[in-house]
């Protein structure tokens, strides 16, 4: 993934996004044809490693992993329409698309064991649901599901997060932009803006506004030695 500077996701939303239980892409590669499954995933933190589960059946627990794997956790996105920008009025845009993902990339283990899968099963349920869901269930019939599954970790060895959210923009335009997200009930996105692309943008655009000031001192001193050889 491709990372500009003024895109890098600050480092505590990283690592608030990865302690944070949700579904993402698992991407492993076999014999040199890349397979994706979405699933659900939990960060264990004592392995230092994003955890999941798979169909036994499924290719990427079936045949062997050539290369690390990588997951991809995308948190939120939007369309963006040029006519929620301010300053369109002034000067045309394009439209263009906000997100927010992280990439985890490292070594992927996957364990045949029932029992771990349904360690691992029962770890994720328990993040959304009440211990009573699974205890209905009874732990014979549990046992038995978790046959058909197979545990899969991947290691956190190299993270990468990126935030493309209008940072680039004018700072009227990442408020206008956050006012019209949070009108379509993107609040996420709107908060976002407002907290951290909002501060960027302004220290960006007043840093280019001592430079073009610096440059026209430059000019006048410039024109003035000019005017000066003459004489």
């Amino acid at each position: 993934m491709y990372v500009p500077q003024h895109f890098t996701l600050p480092e505590d939303y990283v690592h608030d996004l990865l302690r944070r239980p949700g579904t993402g892409n698992l991407v492993t590669v076999h014999e040199g044809v890349p397979e994706a499954t979405m699933v659900p995933f939990y960060l264990d933190q004592d392995k230092n490693a994003l955890v999941t589960h798979l169909v036994r059946n499924n290719p990427q627990a079936r045949l062997p992993v050539t290369g690390p794997g990588l997951v991809v956790l995308d948190d939120v996105d939007a369309y963006i329409s040029p006519r929620w920008y301010a300053t369109n009025k002034v000067k045309a845009n394009v439209p263009t698309w906000d997100y927010i993902t992280i990439h985890v990339r490292g070594a992927v283990r996957v364990d045949p064991d029932p029992a771990v899968a349904l360690a691992v099963a029962r770890r994720l349920t328990d993040l959304h649901e009440d211990p009573e869901v699974l205890q209905r269930v009874g732990d014979q019939a549990l046992e038995r599901m978790a046959r058909a599954i197979v545990s899969v970790e991947v290691a956190v060895e190299e993270v990468r997060g990126k935030a493309k959210m209008s940072q680039n923009r004018h700072p009227d335009d990442i408020r206008s932009l956050a006012t019209e997200l949070a009108s379509q009930g993107h609040e996420e996105m709107a908060a976002f803006l407002r907290e951290v692309s909002l501060p960027y943008a302004e220290k960006r655009f007043a840093a280019l506004a001592r430079l073009r000031q610096a440059r026209g001192a430059e000019r006048v001193v410039d024109s003035h030695l000019e005017q000066e050889s003459f004489h």
